[in-house]
């Protein structure tokens, strides 16, 4: 299975331990363009990380693979279920958002002011969202202050976050701007069995975005954890990681 990392985030984004090993998940992490060690790709759309996928796939002989996104890889996630139907078996996102370009979803309706003003200055241009990021790394750099996760956990991030910021803003900022624009696919196009987590105390996605996804996709779930943007949710997680990783068909 794939497991894509947030905005920002790169390969190292994992759940610690051996927790993978336990659930038998042959886990595949890879840093999206403009992030770590890829390259920069100006102007994507979140539709272009399925053939990201595919060419990893190939690469590896992975007939078929499921796909899980959190936060700003949901609509990567989403893209490979939508756009690699015959190679998707399961899918699922970790407190994601529902496509900007939503009919019917008043999008920033319970969002916070924080998460609010991140859409708008994907909608102002990249100088906008160059501030966003230098408080992120401020953040980062500040220990994560206020963040309640377990040390392991905190260790994870700050290594995944120090990666992500390799060639700068500029995987950050091209999310923002993908992200706040049309993805490029069509979620109705999603066949595979698909499952939404949130956070009850997430004020980034609000409720109304998990409902409007599973009413326009065939065959979804909502699931509901404790918890902010940033967790705790190790058990949950694996669980749900776990459900998306064994629904693969043996082809040999």
């Amino acid at each position: 299975m794939f497991w894509l990392h947030g905005t920002p985030g790169s390969r190292f984004l994992r759940e610690p331990g051996d927790g993978y090993a336990q659930n038998h998940l042959r886990v595949f992490t890879y840093d999206r363009p403009g992030y770590g060690l890829s390259t920069r790709a100006p102007g994507r759309r979140g539709a272009d990380a399925a053939d990201d996928m595919r060419a990893i796939a190939d690469a590896f002989g992975l007939e078929q693979f499921g796909v899980a996104g959190v936060s700003g890889g949901s609509s990567p996630a989403l893209a490979a279920a939508a756009l690699l139907p015959d190679r998707v078996s399961r899918c699922a996102t970790v407190v994601g958002s529902a496509p900007f370009t939503a009919e019917g979803l008043d999008f920033y309706d319970g969002m916070d002011d924080f998460a609010r003003d991140i859409w708008l200055h994907g909608l102002e241009g990249a100088a906008a969202l160059e501030a966003d990021w230098q408080a992120m790394m401020d953040w980062v750099n500040a220990g994560m202050p206020e963040l309640e996760v377990p040390e392991d956990d905190r260790a994870m991030l700050v290594e995944a976050f120090d990666e992500s910021s390799r060639q700068g803003s500029a995987g950050y900022v091209d999310d923002c701007l993908s992200d706040a624009r049309d993805w490029g696919l069509s979620v109705e196009d999603i066949q595979a069995p698909t499952r939404f987590m949130l956070a009850r105390d997430d004020g980034s996605v609000p409720p109304a975005h998990g409902e409007w996804l599973v009413r326009h996709i065939p065959n979804a779930e909502l699931m509901w954890v404790d918890g902010g943007h940033f967790g705790p949710r190790h058990e949950a997680e694996m669980q749900l990681m776990t459900w998306v990783g064994h629904g693969t068909v043996p082809t040999s």
